[in-house]
């Protein structure tokens, strides 16, 4: 099943759609179930048992929803924070070498700067359609070439390649866990899981027998809107780097900025 499309909308517009469609199906079932319940209840007014199995399947399913949905947020804030390290890794990195002596220390500012460049302009478009290209690879090989020949005559230039080194191989383990981050997200079976258990409480919550519909369709309707609004907030975090509330490169623009350029 292929919804990446919904990352692709604005977001009032992806809000209506997810919500609306579960507030509507919610609604559509008590038409559906009011001509039977009369029948299958034989007149007998059974609300009291049913209250009990959607308080009891409501508790369960409602635990569950709240851990994803605390957990996609964590994972979220997870991969907001290794951007932020990774551009500062990068800064750092740009300091080192700008340090070193000509030949090496110039080339080398100016390799990093075009490699930021990439991921500002090139490679976070990518990530904003969940592609995590590796075309970055390459300049980071050209750049750790000329990094790995340069030889320190001093103790001073000694330092410094070393921490050039440590910061050098910092940056390519957040990159690696960025691009890792850019195509995960919850399995399949995970999502059946939720949508099995909100088909369960909605019909659950058909089976009443409530005289005025007006109130069964106000009280059903508020339940699809609940549930509905914790898809959408576990569906729009689900892939960080997606959609509009996704994380942005602002983190390596301003290093691009403030330091590079």
């Amino acid at each position: 099943m292929n919804y990446f499309w919904i990352y692709d909308i604005p977001m009032i517009c992806s809000f209506l759609i997810v919500v609306g469609l579960i507030t509507a199906f919610s609604i559509g079932g008590i038409f559906v179930f009011k001509f039977y319940i009369s029948r299958w209840w034989e007149g007998h007014d059974n609300n009291d048992q049913i209250a009990f199995y959607l308080s009891a399947i409501g508790v369960f399913y409602g635990i569950t929803l709240g851990l994803l949905a605390a957990g996609i947020w964590q994972n979220f804030e997870d991969a907001d924070d290794k951007v932020t390290t990774e551009a500062s890794s990068i800064a750092a990195l740009y300091r080192n070498v700008s340090s070193l002596p000509a030949p090496k220390g110039p080339i080398l500012k100016e390799k990093l700067a075009n490699y930021t460049h990439y991921v500002i302009y090139e490679a976070w478009p990518l990530h904003q359609r969940g592609i995590a290209t590796t075309d970055g690879t390459k300049l980071l090989n050209d750049f750790q070439s000329v990094l790995y020949t340069f030889e320190p005559a001093t103790l001073r230039e000694t330092t410094l390649f070393e921490e050039a080194i440590q910061q050098y191989s910092k940056t390519i383990e957040l990159r690696r866990q960025r691009l890792s981050s850019v195509e995960s997200g919850m399995p399949m079976v995970v999502w059946l899981v939720i949508f099995i258990g909100a088909f369960v409480t909605l019909v659950i919550c058909w089976m009443f027998n409530i005289p005025t519909l007006k109130l069964h369709i106000i009280l059903n309707g508020l339940i699809g809107v609940t549930i509905g609004s914790l898809i959408y907030l576990i569906l729009m975090f689900d892939y960080p780097f997606r959609g509009a509330l996704s994380i942005s490169s602002d983190a390596y623009l301003q290093v691009y900025k403030q330091i590079m350029k």
